[in-house]
């Protein structure tokens, strides 16, 4: 079975509620943006870990010089959508 395809690195993704968590086996309630750093595996195959950086790490105002700034976990079906160009 081949893999899913993930998200580039500079890929953005606009996940929904119930799309990413913090911690394992606690669902997110709030909309996130997140500019994709890395993916990684966890331990759970319906979840991957997402590495990226904020919208607001952009302004111009920010001196955001942080390798990451957010770590969360995303499900590889939420990542497969974006990497296919599906996401809303």
């Amino acid at each position: 079975m081949t893999a899913p395809a993930m998200p580039e690195p500079g890929s953005r993704l606009s996940l929904r509620a119930g799309e990413w968590q913090m911690v394992p086996g606690t669902p997110a309630y709030t909309y996130h943006d997140i500019r994709v750093v890395s993916v990684h595996p966890s331990e759970d195959t319906a979840w991957s870990w997402v590495r990226g950086h904020g919208p607001e790490c952009s302004w111009p105002s920010a001196d955001c010089t942080a390798p990451w700034c957010w770590e969360v976990l995303v499900s590889v079906d939420a990542l497969a959508a974006a990497a296919a160009g599906e996401q809303s």
